[in-house]
């Protein structure tokens, strides 16, 4: 993980020092060279996540409540790219679109947590009866 993290970084350093000498003369270039290196930096984080969450939930699969992990982890990728699209569009000036990107976020977060809700509420109330 260290090595992808070290090479992340060194893209991301790089790609901020042409992004700055690009947008004086072409900003519609600066804006699509952040795109891609944000891209590629999240691609390349992942593919060193994605075995690791795969051990993760294989272990944890037939336990009580492991269900509430994979839905915690969804809500973590849903909140991490939220936030990556947001800070693109305002990096770029786009506040407003960086707020719907947020709230897109948010309610995409709420609704994968209501199955889990639901359950924990009819675990609660069968306790009354």
């Amino acid at each position: 993980m260290t090595a992808v993290l070290v090479k992340s970084l060194a893209i991301l350093l790089v790609a901020a020092c042409l992004v700055l000498c690009i947008s004086a003369h072409k900003p519609e270039y600066a804006f699509l060279l952040s795109l891609a290196t944000g891209g590629a930096v999240i691609i390349l984080i992942a593919r060193e996540l994605l075995p690791h969450l795969n051990t993760a939930r294989s272990a944890l699969d037939g336990i009580p409540g492991s269900t509430y992990f994979s839905v915690a982890l969804k809500a973590l990728g849903i909140s991490y790219l939220s936030e990556f699209i947001a800070d693109t569009c305002r990096d770029f000036g786009q506040s407003s679109l960086a707020a719907k990107a947020e709230f897109a976020g948010k309610c995409a977060i709420f609704i994968l947590c209501i199955p889990p809700a639901l359950a924990v509420l009819e675990a609660a109330l069968s306790f009354q009866k």
